[in-house]
């Protein structure tokens, strides 16, 4: 069994090329998901609108996209199958989830969705909560 932590790139990135864990981090509520997904106790993956499946120290150059389309999605799904995960925590927003989690359960992947429902401010104060006391 491989469990995996994933959260989503942000709008607000750093110009250039850098780590993905760095690239995002002018946003705050990057910095707050990466704590989390680092508090916890598995590897952790962020969903790149661009690159999809992205590992944190891969090196991306900044963009302009947001969000998982189905294909995307179902490119990412076959990854993290591919790579034996059966379980994923996701921190993301309905643009990332919505098109993600049908297509990791359909092959297979138990999504646990830890914000669902929660607008960016919930979320941000939550993880913020989770990542003081884990």
């Amino acid at each position: 069994m491989t469990t995996l932590t994933l959260i989503q790139c942000t709008a607000t990135k750093r110009n250039g090329t850098h780590p993905a864990r760095q690239l995002y981090d002018e946003s705050t509520y990057f910095r707050k998901m990466r704590a989390w997904a680092e508090s916890r106790d598995c590897e952790y993956a962020i969903l790149s609108a661009k690159h999809g499946l992205v590992d944190p120290d891969e090196r991306l150059t900044d963009y302009d996209e947001r969000g998982v389309s189905s294909n995307l999605a179902k490119q990412i799904a076959g990854k993290l199958s591919n790579r034996g995960v059966d379980t994923i925590h996701i921190c993301a927003g309905r643009d990332y989830t919505d098109a993600l989690i049908p297509e990791c359960e359909a092959v297979g992947i138990d999504c646990i969705n830890h914000f669902a429902g929660k607008g960016i401010g919930k979320r941000m104060q939550l993880l913020k909560q989770r990542t003081d006391n884990p």
